[in-house]
């Protein structure tokens, strides 16, 4: 428990700070790009204590009074621009402008300290601090924007010539005082030269595949966008035409409401079925789908009020339930029907085939037996109640044909059981 629980804490812990759609609604860019300036002001804090720790571990080595000063001199500098990130990003978290100058702000940061951590450590760690380059352009990378790929190419391509003529190869000082003409004549034969043009194609090279990789994510993002979009969109229609429905569903629900006849039902149906041989699960789903209806009042508040496009799961649990709902006041409805269709003598054949038609499953065929026994016996408007020898005679030589064969056996041998339950109830 105590490793699932570290596991949990590391995992929100990364996710709090580096997580890109933490509690982000992905359709507002703003609000997407404010917490993409967070992830990466996080990633430059991460960044400066390392560059820190590097430049002090290089000052402890050699004890330079230079190497102590670039590294004190950093904290200032670096100070400074992480309290205007700061202001930028949380000043106006809904100022789109804002957030894209923090955005431009922080690319800028990482491109300057790559550049000056390289220029300090370019003379015995080169292939390290070279890579710190590569490095900035893959954290610029996580905005998945391709405008900024393409100017921090720009930008990075001016720099990178900048540090190889300056520090890295030294041909200012080289080639001081010849002409473009002279310098190229004498340069392009060299192996510096061969090293420069090596390290621009691999850079080129490597910023097609960053530039690649930011379109093929910038181009999912935008459709999960649309996708997500649309989704509310359907949802809010759907939403509307459940409300209407289901306000037509339970304005006929008062009908069935009778607590006495559902219990007589719920405990009719579940002794029936476990006559019938059903399985345990089978007579659980029995006594809860025989009085589903009486939840009706959990899904009123979606007709009175509907739900809110964003609440999915809420909506998903209570049109479900709402389903139940509607099925088993049909089944309520089937048996009301049969029952008239009897007493007023219009039970024809095509009357049967459409009632065969109606939850034909046999979890639904005990219940609305059971139903149909508590109807016949009871007091409705259309008829009187029935004694419990004329139903049976009518379950014997009517009734029969809406049901299987061997349900309406198992019914009819413990129809004293039956009749016990109702009397006693």
């Amino acid at each position: 428990m105590k490793k699932d629980k570290f596991k949990y804490l590391t995992k929100h812990f990364f996710s709090r700070l580096f997580g890109f759609e933490e509690n982000i609604d992905i359709t507002d860019d703003v609000m997407v790009l404010h917490r993409r300036n967070i992830v990466i002001k996080n990633i430059i804090f991460l960044s400066n204590i390392i560059y820190s720790m590097i430049l002090f571990f290089i000052a402890a080595v050699n004890n330079e009074p230079s190497d102590w000063l670039f590294s004190a001199l950093s904290f200032p500098f670096t100070f400074f621009l992480n309290n205007v990130i700061n202001r930028l990003i949380f000043g106006e978290r809904h100022d789109k402008t804002k957030q894209e100058v923090a955005m431009y702000v922080e690319a800028i940061y990482m491109f300057i300290s790559a550049i000056l951590i390289y220029a300090r450590l370019y003379g015995n760690f080169e292939t390290a601090a070279y890579i710190l380059i590569y490095y900035s352009v893959v954290v610029i990378s996580l905005y998945q924007s391709k405008r900024l790929i393409m100017w921090t190419f720009q930008g990075m391509i001016a720099g990178i010539t900048f540090i190889h003529f300056v520090w890295t190869y030294q041909l200012t000082e080289l080639y001081q005082g010849l002409s473009v003409g002279e310098f190229l004549k004498q340069f392009i034969p060299t192996e510096e030269a061969q090293d420069f043009y090596l390290r621009i194609v691999l850079f080129t090279v490597f910023m097609v595949v960053i530039y690649a990789i930011v379109s093929m994510g910038s181009y999912m993002q935008e459709e999960r966008k649309k996708e997500l979009i649309k989704r509310r969109e359907v949802q809010t229609d759907f939403t509307t035409i459940v409300t209407d429905l289901y306000a037509v569903v339970l304005s006929s629900k008062r009908a069935f409401m009778d607590r006495q006849h559902i219990d007589l039902v719920s405990k009719m149906s579940s002794r029936l079925g476990a006559y019938y041989g059903l399985s345990t699960k089978q007579i659980e789903h029995i006594e809860a789908y025989a009085i589903i209806h009486m939840r009706a009042h959990e899904i009123e508040d979606l007709v009175q009020h509907g739900i809110e496009s964003e609440d999915y799961e809420d909506l998903k649990k209570k049109t479900s339930l709402g389903t139940l709902i509607a099925k088993r006041i049909q089944l309520a409805q089937k048996a009301e029907d049969i029952a008239r269709a009897h007493i007023e003598g219009v039970a024809n054949e095509k009357f049967v085939k459409e009632m065969l038609l109606i939850q034909p499953q046999v979890e639904s065929q005990v219940i609305l037996l059971a139903d149909l026994y508590v109807t016949m016996r009871s007091l409705k408007s259309y008829k009187r109640p029935y004694p419990n020898s004329a139903v049976i005679q009518l379950f014997e030589k009517n009734f029969y044909v809406y049901f299987e064969g061997a349900l309406v056996e198992r019914f009819l041998k413990f129809k004293t059981d039956f009749e016990k339950i109702y009397n006693e109830y």
